[in-house]
Formats: C-alpha cells, structure tokens, sequence
C-alpha cells in the first residue's frame, strides 16, 4: 500500500485560496483586512482564518504597511511588494 498523496484535495484548495489573496493584493491593494474579507465574500469565497494567515504573514511579497483605525478598533494595511515597504 502506497503511501497517501501529501497534497490532498484540502490543502490544494487551502494553497489555491492563498495565492488568490495574493494575487487580488497585487490587483487592488494595498487592502486593510476587512477590505480583503469583503473581496473573499463578494467572489464567494469561504473567510477562513488559517488560510488568510498564510497569505497575509507568510508569502514573501505581501507586507504590512501599517495600520489604521476600523469599525472594530486598529485593523492591519497589507500591501504586495518585492521589498518591504518602510513606511508607517
């Protein structure tokens, strides 16, 4: 018995839905988080916390570019980019 395919039909999808966020950042950012939230809802997509995470934190072209005041209180600006973007 072989052994199971570590690329399941979950974490394709999980990976595919990371690299929309990234791909809508380079379109239409830099985005706050909700902005971003918005866009996943308007092209029915699921808002999934874990998969937003690596999209936001962990691909090596989106930065944090610094923050502004929301409904809820301070919500986080995200930016894509080759470089890290100084600015606050």
């Amino acid at each position: 018995m072989g052994r199971p395919s570590r690329w399941s039909d979950e974490r394709k999808a999980n990976r595919e839905q990371a690299e929309w966020i990234v791909g809508w950042l380079r379109e239409n950012g830099p985005a706050t988080t909700p902005e971003i939230i918005d866009a996943l809802r308007s092209e029915g997509r699921a808002v999934r916390a874990h998969i937003l995470q690596r999209a936001l934190r962990k691909s090596p072209f989106v930065h944090r570019v610094g923050s502004e005041t929301g409904v809820r209180g301070e919500v986080s600006r995200w930016a894509f980019g080759v470089e890290e973007d100084t600015r606050p």
